[in-house]
């Protein structure tokens, strides 16, 4: 009995620490200020990169803990990851319809 209340007290909702939401705010202003100041450096093709790259870490930090995720049912987790694999493919879709374009001239007067 004493077994299968532990295993109800476990599985019951998550509940994050006010200290948590603190920590993970805090890391989020810290990548926005990060974002600015890339921004304001000249990396030359790479400023894009470094903002996208920031721009993930920030996405996952709310999607894990802001949407919790992290603490969610494996079902959950699965049509997350299922839902992020969809858009991969249809943005790797877009950029090869976008590489393979062949850019017409336009005559001038048009």
């Amino acid at each position: 009995m004493a077994e299968h209340a532990e295993h109800i007290e476990h599985s019951g909702p998550h509940i994050a620490s006010v200290s948590n939401y603190l920590t993970i705010f805090s890391l989020l202003l810290i990548l926005t200020a990060a974002t600015v100041g890339v921004a304001l450096m000249d990396l030359g093709i790479f400023n894009t990169v470094v903002a996208l790259m920031i721009a993930c870490v920030k996405a996952m930090l709310v999607i894990l803990y802001y949407m919790h995720l992290k603490f969610s049912p494996g079902q959950i987790k699965l049509a997350a990851a299922a839902a992020i694999f969809w858009l991969m493919i249809l943005l790797t879709i877009t950029a090869f319809d976008y590489v393979g374009r062949t850019w017409q001239h336009v005559p001038a007067g048009w």
